[in-house]
């Protein structure tokens, strides 16, 4: 294939993505007002003629006779890193257009040369690199802009990595409970079995230096920040097979959950082909508190899950977990041990307290992840809402909504 016919492929696809994103009104834009046109010309007063661009966004108000805002669009596919000439004749077209606000998008398939990343930052270009295997999108402001409002740059990247970006994770298998429940019961048995057959709290630390032995897997403490600058309590990095926590979080009762949730990734997830920017643009996985359930419509709703669930596993293998709990109660003297009775009673209330003080003692994991165990494994039995209880169920439904917009 010649550069020619590259370079217009790359062109058309970029062109698609523009348009099918204005007019599905991912942009923010109404699309009665805008156009996208392709090899467009607008007039240089310093050339006396116009400039071809490759693609061209006009945004015209619906009483105006003329565009206010156009966005300008290089596509450029190249073999090799990008020339810092390319960038600057780019940004010098642009600053030769007038009569509209303007904004500069450079869409391309490859890195910058460390000149060109200065003159898209001055010239505050949006930057779009779009690599060929895993689709990653840059975008550099300068100064001036990372102190504006969010605008429509961050509106068309969305879009554009919509558009370009797989609705998938390669290898990703959609395992039950159950299945990672058995997978996390081998996993146990290879290490130590006898924390299985006596109902024991897995030493993970002990299981760390084991899978080091074992499987060369690292791990360390470390301040961890995602890209928003947020803390991250914990990350599983296959590419040098490391596990990291964050140090925030050593000795205290939110560790162990953390590390086996990282180890779940370690044990299902380490083959997975993830890219980086995909993965962090699925959302997260939501609890609908009215139907009760997970609600798991992308794959990293399904990564974290699986991960969450086997965490769970781990720390508390469901056989054990039961057998434990069977134990507790015959101690409390407790004629129906197995399950646990819960409703407004304070005397039900209280020893549904106390044995959950006593399961998370046991296995040495905070009393949320054993309050969340016992829910997975359906060992509470609560009295059910009735029919007519229109309020508590208008309840639920609004946390159900709170939820879906919020991370819990």
């Amino acid at each position: 294939m010649n550069t020619v016919k590259i370079g217009n492929d790359f062109e058309d696809k970029s062109y698609k993505i523009i348009e099918n994103a204005l007019n599905n009104k991912d942009l923010g834009l109404i699309p009665e007002n805008c156009k996208v046109y392709r090899k467009k010309g607008y007039y240089s007063s310093r050339r006396k003629k116009d400039i071809i661009f490759d693609l061209s966004i006009e945004v015209t108000p619906a009483k105006a006779d003329k565009p206010t805002l156009l966005y300008l669009i290089e596509c450029k596919k190249y073999s090799s890193t990008i020339p810092v000439d390319d960038v600057a004749l780019f940004a010098k077209y642009i600053s030769e257009i007038h009569d509209y606000a303007i904004k500069g998008v450079f869409i391309t398939n490859n890195k910058l040369q460390s000149g060109a990343i200065e003159e898209i930052t001055s010239h505050g270009i949006m930057l779009i690199e779009v690599d060929d295997e895993n689709y990653n999108i840059i975008h550099y402001k300068n100064e001036k802009q990372k102190n504006q409002t969010e605008d429509f740059d961050s509106v068309i990247i969305n879009a554009i990595q919509k558009s370009l970006l797989p609705d998938d994770i390669e290898g990703l298998r959609r395992l039950s409970a159950k299945q990672i429940d058995e997978i996390a019961s081998n996993f146990i048995n290879e290490f130590r079995p006898e924390i299985l057959n006596y109902g024991l709290a897995i030493p993970l630390f002990d299981l760390l230096k084991h899978l080091e032995q074992k499987d060369n897997l690292k791990f360390k403490y470390s301040q961890i920040k995602d890209d928003k600058k947020n803390d991250v309590l914990g990350y599983f990095n296959s590419e040098i097979n490391e596990i990291i926590l964050n140090k925030s979080i050593k000795n205290t009762p939110r560790e162990p959950f953390v590390l086996a949730h990282e180890l779940g990734h370690y044990v299902l997830h380490k083959e997975l082909k993830v890219n980086k920017t995909l993965y962090n643009n699925f959302k997260d996985t939501c609890f609908n508190f009215f139907e009760q359930n997970y609600v798991l419509n992308n794959p990293k709703n399904w990564v974290e899950w699986q991960a969450n669930c086997f965490a769970s596993c781990l720390l508390m293998p469901e056989k054990s977990f039961k057998a434990v709990l069977y134990v507790i109660q015959k101690n409390m003297g407790i004629s129906k041990a197995g399950r646990i009775f819960l409703d407004s009673q304070d005397c039900n209330k209280i020893a549904h307290r106390d044995i959950i003080d006593r399961l998370a003692l046991h296995f040495n994991v905070s009393k949320v992840s054993v309050e969340y165990r016992l829910n997975d494994l359906k060992l509470i039995d609560r009295p059910t809402i009735k029919n007519n209880s229109d309020g508590e169920k208008e309840f639920l439904r609004k946390l159900s909504i709170l939820n879906s917009k919020n991370k819990w």
